[in-house]
């Protein structure tokens, strides 16, 4: 449903349409020749920006190839870090508590309940064979205990 026109708003329109058609007659357009020189100037610094955008693009890969190329020697770190382990640097009477759940060093287990952690002693350095560790049993506590 088209909404109702007021006089003034008809009235404006003649006078913006009146406007219109004044400056139509005293607009002189750009002659051909000026419009294609200024279509090549800007044709000729798009073309100029792309080749120093490429130059500088190929400069720099080149850069980052040569610095990778000079750095051969150097070793390579893990991708992935490395899981944590026991420091070696803490001493063998450490202030921190032993939650592993075995016994103190130079301490013997609990009398009536068989040690279950084997043996992790090394083999002196001389010997040529591996060794075995010992097997342990288990011992009872003595009746009067």
């Amino acid at each position: 449903m088209p909404e109702p026109h007021s006089p003034a708003d008809d009235s404006l329109a003649v006078a913006l349409k009146r406007a219109a058609a004044s400056g139509g007659r005293l607009a002189s357009p750009v002659p051909a020749g000026q419009v294609s020189a200024r279509g090549a100037r800007r044709r000729r610094r798009t073309y100029a920006a792309g080749a120093a955008l490429a130059v500088c693009l190929v400069s720099g890969g080149a850069a980052v190839a040569a610095l990778q190329l000079g750095r051969e020697g150097e070793p390579v770190g893990p991708a992935v870090p490395p899981s944590p382990t026991k420091s070696a640097s803490l001493p063998e009477s450490s202030s921190l508590p032993d939650r592993s759940g075995s016994p103190a060093r130079g301490s013997s287990p609990p009398t009536g309940t068989p040690s279950r952690m084997p043996s992790t002693s090394l083999p002196p350095p001389d010997s040529a064979t591996p060794t075995t560790p010992p097997t342990t049993t288990p011992t009872t506590a003595p009746p009067g205990d």
